[in-house]
């Protein structure tokens, strides 16, 4: 960036609503910000838990596929790379499968 893009940005930013409040306010609105996205981290709106299910999105795994994966794991006998060629995906999904990062609730 060159030095007068510099000094428009400065200024765009100076010149905002938010740049105009005193610093013990805005101190507070950073004390509420970290309350809020310590309060509700991971969870969602409930407006959206029911399109996030999976009978309403399009997955290539179903509720029950997913719990055969995780009955089907056995290392070394019946592997990651296996259960991916099995159930068309890649063997990085199996995995989060497994390790619970996906599919958390099933």
């Amino acid at each position: 960036m060159d030095f007068k893009r510099i000094q428009e940005e400065i200024e765009r930013i100076q010149s905002s609503p938010y740049a105009k409040k005193t610093d013990k306010q805005l101190l507070s609105y950073d004390a509420l910000s970290e309350l809020y996205k310590q309060q509700y981290q991971g969870i969602q709106p409930k407006a959206l838990v029911k399109y996030n299910d999976s009978e309403n999105r399009r997955t290539k795994l179903n509720k029950e596929q997913v719990r055969e994966i995780r009955r089907k794991y056995n290392p070394h006998i019946y592997g990651k790379k296996s259960l991916a060629i099995e159930y068309g995906v890649s063997v990085s999904v199996i995995y989060r499968i497994i390790k619970g990062v996906m599919w958390k609730n099933t």
